[in-house]
């Protein structure tokens, strides 16, 4: 905390500001004094030009200044009318600050910010991380800023920061260096996961991270999805492509899970949105508007950890 020269603490006061800040346009000042009730206890918001507007001193220029040069301003020009005077001050509030919050998160965009916060706590004043969120978080920091404190940060081209953190290990609080203090204009993005849906007639029908790796095949999708429910139908079952392009058509590859099951045919590799989609034995054919069914429900199903 900052102190102030006849070392007042006030429950008010901003915390862990370090001695050397400088006041700037926004920031929020207490004044605390025994002698002069004019100023004792009143606040003064710092307005864009820098000034505070106080009784008896009129317009004070503070900003620049850290909160003892500010003390002493103030207690030289409260001497025209005290002939000791005393004077504290304390730092009430802080000027926010704009940062970006984009990707899975609940409420992305620009966020304001105030004093200082760590990572988890911005992301939880941005909605907190959605289910659909990828392994790691991205910090992209302005060179003005200096580098970022963590082990992967690494100098764009731009002369950025640039960090990648992950996200379980931060939202687990496995490592409490991973959960750094932000900065002003930082860039904060989630990615959404590289997902492998499975849908139809499996137990547990799904969206599944691939955590990382390349790609899963059907055999460990299959295993996410615990397995077949006792309507399917895995010798007519298929693979999905939805189109990357608006309006364009999806693509379909049909594939005998059954001999895959019974080790009778080689296990095939699903990439990442790939819909692994098990028909019911009821139908007597898989139609194309069964296909372009899966596809919605693929859209819509929850992601699964």
């Amino acid at each position: 905390m900052v102190g102030s020269a006849m070392g007042y603490q006030n429950p008010g006061t901003v915390q862990d500001i370090p001695l050397d800040y400088t006041l700037r346009a926004d920031d929020e000042v207490t004044m605390h004094s025994v002698q002069v009730k004019e100023v004792a206890g009143k606040s003064f918001r710092i307005d864009q030009n820098g000034e505070i507007n106080s009784p008896l001193l009129g317009r004070v220029h503070l900003a620049g200044a850290t909160v003892p040069q500010a003390e002493s301003l103030l207690s030289s020009k409260l001497k025209t009318f005290y002939l000791e005077p005393d004077v504290a001050l304390n730092v009430s509030g802080l000027h926010s600050d704009p940062l970006s919050i984009i990707g899975a998160v609940g409420a992305p965009g620009v966020h304001q910010v105030r004093g200082q916060m760590t990572l988890l706590e911005v992301l939880s004043s941005a909605g907190g991380v959605r289910t659909d969120a990828g392994p790691v978080v991205k910090i992209t920091r302005e060179k003005l800023y200096g580098p970022i404190p963590h082990p992967s940060a690494h100098e764009s081209a731009s002369g950025d920061s640039i960090a990648d953190i992950n996200l379980k290990s931060l939202m687990e609080a496995r490592n409490p260096e991973e959960n750094i203090q932000v900065r002003p204009r930082d860039v904060i993005s989630i990615p959404l996961a590289e997902v492998v849906y499975v849908v139809g007639n499996v137990k547990r029908a799904g969206g599944f991270p691939l955590g990382g790796k390349p790609n899963l095949s059907v055999l460990q999708a299959l295993s996410l999805a615990e397995g077949l429910d006792a309507r399917a139908a895995p010798k007519n079952a298929r693979i999905l492509q939805r189109s990357s392009t608006e309006g364009g058509e999806s693509t379909q590859t049909p594939i005998d899970v059954k001999a895959i099951l019974e080790g009778k045919a080689k296990d095939v590799t699903l990439h990442p949105n790939d819909i692994l989609f098990i028909p019911s034995s009821t139908a007597k054919s898989v139609a194309a508007r069964t296909i372009e069914a899966a596809i919605q429900i693929a859209a819509g199903v929850a992601i699964r950890y």
